[in-house]
């Protein structure tokens, strides 16, 4: 008999295919785990994303290995998925070791808020996953067509709220694992293991079936006054109210992922589908993803996401599927404005229990030891000395969270004598901007990220010095694509990399994650960016209202104003350098 899957499938993709084929999530892996192969099979590297990791090579190296006829460098990533980006002190310095013996001696923190081990070879991706595991935390679901790792605001003031945002996390992580014990048989004992271990359901039971989603599925979780995570960019955003959070607000067909050559493909924020009481969440949940299992596009993948099937029908539709397979009817609600949204950095106090935490600025989500900070060994030696727990945040840094009183001074001061500065010694858009990985391993960039990200803030800098402005704070978020991994579609200066040499630049964004800025300028050359953007840095300096951020002008500033700064594309434009301060 059909399933309803296939009954709306008709001529499914590859992925699809080798989804349907793969022995429940199993594939060739095993087999290939024992040959000498450098590299996984194309299709058992669709199939390892399910568990986690990533097939990759190193792309400084390749063009220089295939020129003299060698093997590429064949890599892989692994992702830790951790719900809200939470972990105890012992998680993070097992963490932090086992980078240092099987990766690249780095910690990547994600916009995800999980942990990325780079580098790392397939001859040890089995102990690698091995050593994660040992420590309670896993990279199952941290990639693939599944729901992935559930985001939630890290550090709720509000024990009642922190109750309730952090728990709906938990159990939504729980609740939505791929059914298969397919990943305890290959990284942890070479058995299979129960379900009441394993928390997989059989696929008999399981929203998933055999062909899991279209593509992925990203839930995150907030309070209604701080939208740290850009809720809205997100499959399912969960609002919980501040006032009662015993209510809850939910949002549909979010997600920023996009083709700069398909316009067909498009950033969109969730639509608000109502309000309803907490005892009735999974009840939607389950609704939501059901109707995306059944209903998205498994044709083309570049139009699976849930927001291209609210795009499709409709969000009333949508939101009348919804209802009608609950049986339970949305409540209407206010969009919500999350008015205090946080970084969450610098050292803070939670009035309600009168614990401290400290938010670290980290580049880009690295922990590394690189000059002239070594972040890697100051934070580790922190973590040694006062055994924090510690939350990764949504722009990849990172908080010591239930901090003591009596701690809680020391340790900034310990940290600036172990090289880290504090955030008074750093200037406003260092603090706020970050980037995606992008090269030498992500196999979709098409230019630096966040290796270039340091050199055009720099270069940001010294023209808002220039102009006046240097300690105002812009937020600029950087991508090697259009894939949006950083999330450059809500930030006031998006920077999206078009070509090896070029960039897309957009502009707008509010502070608050709840508008999606615009294309001002396609295919600028690196080193015109900050040329492109100074005439319209000049008139925020000169016409702002007071307080106003530089996306909210540029959002008021009239369009065909705002066209008259456009530069010419790369290809058609003669490079021509500035001499003046207000020409550049």
């Amino acid at each position: 008999m059909e399933t309803d899957i296939q009954k709306t499938i008709k001529n499914i993709s590859a992925v699809e295919k080798v989804k349907e084929n793969s022995n429940s999530l199993r594939g060739t892996i095993a087999s290939e785990l024992e040959n000498d192969d450098p590299k996984f099979s194309n299709e058992a590297s669709q199939i390892l994303k399910f568990h986690g990791i990533y097939t990759q090579d190193n792309r400084d190296s390749r063009s220089t290995r295939l020129k003299a006829g060698l093997e590429i460098e064949h890599l892989v990533m692994a992702r830790v998925s951790i719900p809200g980006g939470r972990i105890s002190s012992e998680q993070y310095l097992a963490l932090n070791q086992i980078a240092n013996d099987l990766g690249n001696s780095t910690l990547r923190l994600t916009t995800r808020q999980g942990i990325q081990f780079h580098f790392v070879t397939k001859q040890d991706v089995r102990e690698l996953l091995s050593r994660i595991n040992e420590t309670l935390l896993t990279t199952w679901g941290g990639c693939g067509d599944v729901i992935r790792n559930v985001t939630a605001c890290p550090n709720v003031e509000d024990p009642r709220v922190k109750t309730v945002v952090e728990r709906v996390a938990n159990e939504i992580s729980n609740r939505y694992k791929a059914p298969s014990d397919a990943y305890f048989e290959f990284w942890i004992d070479g058995e299979k293991v129960a379900e009441s271990i394993s928390g997989a359901k059989t696929q008999e039971r399981s929203i998933y079936r055999a062909n899991m989603l279209p593509r992925k599925f990203k839930i995150g979780v907030v309070s209604s006054i701080d939208n740290c995570i850009d809720v809205l960019s997100h499959d399912l955003g969960i609002v919980v109210d501040n006032e009662n959070s015993q209510i809850i607000r939910l949002y549909a067909g979010g997600g920023l992922g996009r083709s700069g050559t398909d316009e067909s493909t498009f950033a969109r924020l969730g639509d608000l589908l109502g309000e309803i009481d907490i005892e009735s969440l999974f009840a939607f949940t389950d609704a939501i993803i059901e109707l995306q299992r059944d209903l998205g596009d498994r044709n083309d993948r570049a139009h699976a996401r849930l927001k291209y099937l609210i795009a499709r029908i409709g969000v009333d539709e949508f939101r009348r599927l919804v209802e009608e397979k609950v049986d339970i009817r949305f409540q209407p609600a206010e969009k919500d404005l999350f008015l205090a949204t946080n970084d969450h950095l610098g050292l803070t106090r939670n009035k309600f229990n009168n614990s401290y935490a400290l938010g670290i600025k980290l580049p880009s989500g690295r922990i590394a030891d690189t000059a002239p900070i070594n972040h890697r060994t100051a934070i580790s030696t922190i973590v040694q000395r006062y055994r924090p727990n510690l939350a990764v945040t949504a722009k990849g840094d990172l908080i010591l969270t239930d901090l003591a009183s009596e701690i809680a001074p020391n340790l900034q001061d310990d940290l600036e004598a172990l090289g880290v500065p504090s955030l008074k010694r750093q200037k406003p858009i260092f603090v706020s901007s970050f980037a995606c990985v992008a090269l030498p391993t992500c196999g979709l960039a098409l230019a630096e990220s966040e290796r270039y990200l340091p050199t055009f803030l720099g270069q940001l800098q010294d023209r808002l010095e220039l102009l006046g402005i240097g300690d105002d704070d812009i937020e600029v978020r950087m991508t090697g694509c259009p894939n949006g991994c950083a999330r450059p579609y809500l930030a006031e200066i998006g920077i999206v990399g078009r070509t090896k040499k070029s960039y897309d630049i957009f502009l707008g964004s509010d502070r608050e994650g709840t508008r999606l800025n615009q294309l001002f300028a396609e295919d600028v050359e690196k080193e015109s960016i900050v040329d492109s953007l100074a005439p319209l840095l000049i008139a925020w300096r000169d016409e702002r209202k007071e307080s106003e951020r530089f996306g909210d002008f540029i959002y008021r500033l009239e369009r065909s104003r705002l066209t008259a700064y456009v530069p010419a594309p790369r290809r058609q434009r003669i490079k021509v350098s500035a001499s003046s301060k207000e020409s550049l």
